[in-house]
């Protein structure tokens, strides 16, 4: 039986011209290929997350122009700015994107006015501009200071209360204008501060009569109490005989206490 015949021996017969050769592209021309689609999907992604933290051209100045608009409404009968300067914050919950606002000292306490970013998923509504309205008496128990941000990076006021710490980025043209602002806050708060002191003073009831009075020095872990109990007294009293408003005393303070008899004490 003759054998069977392959295609490739019938074109040989036939004089047929060979069909082209498959060309293979060498290992480096794919990795270049490769390399290339990686880096434009990277490109295409830091574009897209720039738009995202860049803020729209004219932000700045459209979101400062309306926090002062809204500061001037805020003032309340006789409230007037001491001092000013423009800041901006970047929060988690605006997925830490730019929000341009103004912080405001006045003679009654510290404002904050602010524009958050607009929304990534959908555009803003037309109308009024949205505004974070952040007020910080001055009887309340908060600081405000300057201080480098990120790092060192960046320069701002560092507002801390109680239970929270506010940042607010200051540029280099505005740096000058925010200590001032830290300076009338801390000025204003000190001032109040001297006014209840004065105030609790004046309504303090005075000290009970004593026939006799004596310094006395604390000593470690003494309290107030217990000096009280031991010069037959009471914290009160004691808190009016030296001015305190607390019962904190340290240790070497030199109190004034009712004179007791050494053999009556325990």
């Amino acid at each position: 039986m003759a054998p069977r015949s392959t295609p490739r021996a019938s074109w040989l017969r036939a004089g047929a011209a060979a069909p082209p050769a498959r060309r293979q592209r060498r290992p480096w021309v794919r990795l270049l290929v490769a390399l290339t689609s990686s880096t434009a999907l990277l490109l295409t992604a830091a574009l897209v997350a720039a738009a995202a933290i860049v803020p729209p051209i004219g932000a700045r100045r459209t979101a400062r122009e309306a926090a002062q608009q809204e500061v001037a409404s805020q003032l309340g009968t006789d409230e007037r700015i001491v001092a000013r300067t423009f800041a901006s914050q970047r929060r988690w919950t605006d997925m830490w994107r730019e929000s341009f606002g103004v912080v405001v000292a006045t003679n009654r306490r510290l404002l904050y006015v602010g524009a958050p970013p607009t929304p990534l998923l959908r555009p803003r509504e037309d109308g009024p501009t949205e505004l974070l309205v952040e007020s910080y008496p001055y009887d309340a128990a908060f600081t405000l200071e300057p201080r480098t941000l990120v790092r060192g990076s960046v320069r701002g006021l560092v507002l801390r209360t109680p239970t929270a710490q506010v940042d607010f980025i200051v540029d280099d043209g505005s740096w000058t204008s925010a200590v001032r602002v830290s300076q009338a806050a801390a000025a204003a708060r000190q001032a109040v501060t001297r006014d209840e002191e004065a105030l609790t003073a004046t309504t303090r009831a005075p000290a009970p009569p004593a026939e006799r009075y004596e310094s006395y020095i604390v000593q470690r872990g003494e309290t107030l109490t217990g000096l009280a109990r031991r010069f037959r007294s009471s914290p009160d009293v004691l808190r009016q005989l030296n001015q305190l408003s607390t019962d904190e005393i340290k240790v070497g303070q030199r109190l004034r206490v009712p004179m007791v008899e050494v053999d009556t004490l325990p």
